[in-house]
């Protein structure tokens, strides 16, 4: 809970403008973005206009406003809501997160009230004052400053013309009595605040990113009538109730209070229902909603391209660092991602580490060259500032350039999915979708494994596990291998974590079993174990203990010589349910080993709460001990530990005479790895099995008679 209240810390910071403080990199990492903004030009186009319409309005209102009688001001009012309207553009615990507008500040409603105790000039004066507040709060350059002080100046001298027109000078406390026709026009210099500011959002949003006009006026309409309808209809009832009676003051503060609560609850849930909790950027339903929303009217007009990046090394900076550890580095990349790109670009996290952009979105710009986008990955690549600590993570890029030949945003986000994998087995970190080329992304590779189970292209090979003492082979893992029709052989890294996300994992699981057991049963010895790895998803089922005794049953195959191997993040992903899984298979014999023992971040916890019989120290730790006398003392405390448990340990990735022999000294029981053999088919385990046994006999026969 902690890491995600942090990491939801960090959000709420780059929300408000400071992405780049969070990674520190500044105009670096800006270069790139400059020309994926519209030109300067459109820029200074766009906020001139809006200056221009809000310096014509302000100049009726300063001629109007010239000789104001000053005792139609209550000052002592305007000077309280004025110091509450600047308070609530510096603090952010008034802010609220808009789905459709970004951060919503109380702006309006008090801006309303001070224009209904003051004047038009002396409003203007104080949401001045109110613009810079905020924009040095969400630390904005100079053009969006203009831009919103222009916007603010134009809604305000609209209301404040129509209050004039219809003959209200001042504050409305000044009347005896508000007659009908001034309630209309109060209501009418609300709603015209309202309007002003959408008609001007929307036309920002068209000129600046290309949001089709109705796209964008539906978005600010939308969002301004939510955020600031209810809030905008209480400074009327405030300002009237305050002068009435001061006792009324507490009642108006009460109902003020829960009204921007409901509010704020409503933007909140809105904007969870669109944007990752942890991140703050996009989620997978709105980022592909909003594609398909642009689709025809800007990305294949303007030849956008679609970018779908997923990190390398992501699982081992969970397993090595922790959980929270992966989360700060998640909201890290996704800051990075904000500081590189502008403000017109999509953004968005996909799930896990597998983020998507859209970079292009205006009509100025011009598809990225294969130059650029590597000059992106590698800002993107880039070591991560975490707590203070530098941690770089591998970054795979597919990017597909939208054409009519791609008739939706489906395909054109399956290309860039395609593109993306590529690069990932290619590992050349960028890769552009080429029609001419055919390729599969993830989306196909999990098409292609279900019918691998259909066609029977998953085989499973054998790695056999020696015990170091006596040089017998106690136990061989079972291994699955997948050989596709056009990709060749692919990795099980590439496609068990794309099946762990689905049902394909549960058949798979049992295919392998079922394989392997009927294999170790064909081979003809009568004491080797199997060894066979679970995944989390199938431990948090409640139904697999049952299935595999079942099925081990239904094979004739003895419960005790099945070893299940689970990884320590496998366990702590669901405790209980793992805990039960793993204590059913126990009480009927099975064996557990805890794989890649080490490489997480609680291992020695979970051998505190989980019965266990074996665990397998990583081969990181094994393959380095004799070069590095840490990874060395590691292994001789995990040794000792475990066997003091009653625990039983095998070395991964032993692969030469001298790894060996070191593991004989310090006492480890069982030797896996390359040195021993590599995994291999059920044919060439069962010749493997008798030359092995012929040579150790030899062995034993040698030092029997050399030690009669």
């Amino acid at each position: 809970m902690s890491s995600v209240r942090g990491a939801q810390a960090a959000v709420r910071q780059t929300t408000i403008g400071q992405a780049a403080a969070l990674t520190g990199r500044g105009r670096s990492l800006r270069a790139v973005a400059l020309r994926t903004l519209p030109p300067l030009h459109a820029h200074i186009a766009g906020t001139t206009l809006i200056l221009l319409t809000a310096a014509g309005l302000t100049a009726q209102v300063v001629r109007l406003d010239a000789s104001f009688d000053v005792n139609h001001v209550h000052w002592v009012m305007f000077a309280a809501v004025a110091l509450c309207y600047l308070v609530g553009e510096y603090s952010t615990r008034c802010w609220i997160a808009s789905a459709d507008l970004g951060v919503v500040t109380p702006r309006w409603a008090s801006l309303f009230a001070v224009l209904l105790v003051g004047t038009p000039l002396l409003t203007l004066v104080v949401a001045s004052l109110g613009v810079i507040v905020t924009s040095r709060r969400q630390v904005e350059n100079v053009l969006v400053v203009l831009s919103r002080f222009g916007s603010t100046a134009a809604a305000v001298t609209v209301a404040g013309l129509i209050l004039r027109l219809s003959g209200i000078n001042g504050s409305i406390t000044q009347f005896a009595t508000i007659t009908w026709a001034k309630a209309c026009a109060i209501v009418a210099a609300g709603v015209a605040l309202l309007v002003v500011t959408a008609t001007i959002g929307a036309f920002c949003d068209w000129a600046y990113r290309s949001t089709p006009v109705q796209v964008a006026l539906a978005r600010q309409f939308r969002g301004r009538v939510a955020a600031d309808g209810a809030l905008l209809s209480l400074a009327p009832i405030w300002v009237v109730g305050a002068a009435f009676n001061a006792v009324l003051v507490p009642l108006l503060t009460a109902t003020s209070i829960f009204i921007f609560r409901s509010t704020r609850q409503a933007f909140d849930r809105a904007h969870e229902a669109l944007y990752d909790p942890l991140t703050g950027l996009l989620n997978s339903r709105s980022f592909r909603h909003d594609i398909d929303e642009l689709y025809q009217e800007r990305i294949v007009r303007f030849g956008a391209a679609v970018i779908l990046i997923d990190l390398d090394g992501f699982k081992e900076v969970n397993d090595q660092l922790g959980h929270e550890v992966g989360d700060q580095v998640l909201v890290s990349f996704a800051a990075r991602m904000r500081s590189v790109f502008p403000t017109s670009a999509l953004l968005s996290r996909l799930g896990g580490d597998e983020f998507a952009l859209v970079p292009i979105l205006h009509r100025f710009s011009e598809p990225f060259s294969e130059t650029e986008v590597r000059r992106i990955h590698e800002l993107l690549t880039r070591p991560l500032d975490v707590r203070g600590f530098p941690i770089r993570v591998g970054v795979s890029l597919g990017v597909a350039v939208a054409s009519p030949s791609l008739a939706s945003s489906e395909e054109l986000l399956r290309a860039a999915d395609t593109a993306m994998y590529r690069a990932k087995r290619l590992r050349s970190g960028v890769e552009f979708h080429d029609p001419a080329q055919s390729g599969h992304g993830r989306i196909h590779l999990l098409t292609d494994l279900g019918q691998a189970l259909v066609d029977h292209q998953l085989t499973v090979h054998f790695q056999p596990q020696v015990e170091m003492t006596t040089g017998r082979v106690e136990a061989v893992e079972a291994l699955i291998r997948w050989h596709h029709p056009q990709l060749g052989d692919i990795p099980p890294d590439e496609f068990i974590g794309l099946a762990e996300q689905t049902d394909l994992i549960a058949p798979i699981t049992d295919l392998v079993l079922r394989l392997a057991a009927t294999g170790v049963i064909a081979s003809g010895v009568d004491d080797v174990r199997l060894a066979v790895n679970v995944s989390a998803r199938s431990l948090v089922d409640r139904h697999f203990a049952d299935h595999v005794l079942s099925t081990l049953a239904e094979l004739g195959f003895p419960p005790n010589r099945l070893e299940v191997e689970v990884t320590e993040r496998a366990i702590v992903s669901n405790t209980e349910r793992s805990r039960y899984t793993i204590q059913r298979l126990r009480d009927a014999g099975v064996r557990i080993a805890i794989d890649d023992f080490g490489a997480g971040y609680s291992s020695y916890q979970t051998l505190r709460h989980l019965d266990v019989d074996r665990v397998k120290i990583d081969r990181s730790f094994v393959t380095g001990m004799l070069e590095d006398p840490r990874d060395e003392a590691i292994v001789v405390s995990v040794v000792n530990l475990a066997h003091r448990l009653g625990i039983d340990v095998v070395a991964e990735g032993v692969e030469n005479t001298e790894l060996w022999e070191a593991l004989v000294a310090m006492g480890c029981d069982t030797a896996q790895g390359f040195g021993i053999s590599r995994p291999m088919s059920l044919p060439d385990l069962r010749g493997w099995l008798t030359r092995w046994n012929e040579i150790r006999y030899e062995q034993i026969e040698r030092f029997e008679a050399v030690n009669p």
